[in-house]
Order: structure tokens, then sequence, then C-alpha cells
């Protein structure tokens, strides 16, 4: 791959590899846990060049979201996490619809799953959109669903 060229991109949204100058927003969309997010990230991109891409949109950091390897669940875990201020634009949606081909056509994958919080009624629309289905599990803090 042509390091000048981004490994990820739709109409609107520019993907590229976790690196030290995303912390910033690592930090905003995961206060708690943002550095070792990141740091995990790098980790995953070095190894196996699989890990969730930063996101720019209109020259500006928006979000990080792609895959994680599931090594408890089979296939690859999707995520996708945007700040506040892009919300209802769409890019979600998007960003999901891509990144699923994307890993269709050049990771040669087929199984994905992601979870989503309870209460996050707006990503689980967009994974059900996508075509995923919540798997019934009650006592969990998360509700796992995947692509069928």
């Amino acid at each position: 791959m042509d390091h000048d060229t981004p490994p990820f991109r739709t109409l609107r949204l520019t993907g590229r590899p976790p690196a030290p100058q995303a912390l910033p927003l690592y930090g905003r969309l995961f206060p708690d846990s943002g550095h070792d997010d990141l740091n995990r990230d790098q980790q995953d991109w070095a190894r196996h060049a699989i890990a969730p891409w930063t996101l720019t949109h209109a020259g500006h950091d928006v979000g990080v979201g792609g895959f994680r390897i599931g090594f408890a669940e089979e296939g690859l875990e999707v995520l996708f996490h945007f700040i506040p201020e892009v919300w209802g634009q769409g890019l979600a949606s998007e960003f999901l619809a891509a990144a699923l081909d994307h890993a269709r056509t050049v990771l040669r994958e087929e199984r994905f799953f992601g979870t989503v919080a309870h209460d996050d009624t707006a990503s689980r629309r967009v994974m059900e959109k996508a075509g995923f289905q919540p798997i019934p599990d009650e006592g969990t803090a998360r509700l796992l669903m995947r692509l069928t």
C-alpha cells in the first residue's frame, strides 16, 4: 500500500491508522481510557494492520472507527465513536457501510459483530440498518449484535 494513500475513505470521511497525534481525540471520546486505548490500537495496527482508524471529516478529527480481531467471538469486531458535534449527520451509517465493504474486499472477512450500550438507541439503529441483529443475553452491560 502506498504510504501517501489513506487506507480508508468514504464520500465524507478519511481514515488513517492510529497515531500519537490522535491522543486529544481519544482523550475526548474515552476520558477514562483514551491513552491506553490509543496505545492498544497502535500496537494492534503494528501487529496486524487491523485496528480502528482515526476518522477525519472536513479537515477535523471527528471519530474513531474500524475493526478489532475478535478473539472471544468469531469474526471481526466493528466499532465506531464520533464526537457529539457530528452526531445526526449520517457519518456513522456512511462509515459502517464503507467499513464493512472494506473488510469484505480488502480483509476478506464475512463475519462481524459489535456491541452497543443498551441505552444507545442511535448506534443500535445504525447497526440494524447495516444488517446487524441483537443477540439476546440478559444481564450484560452491553448488547452483542451480529451481522446476519
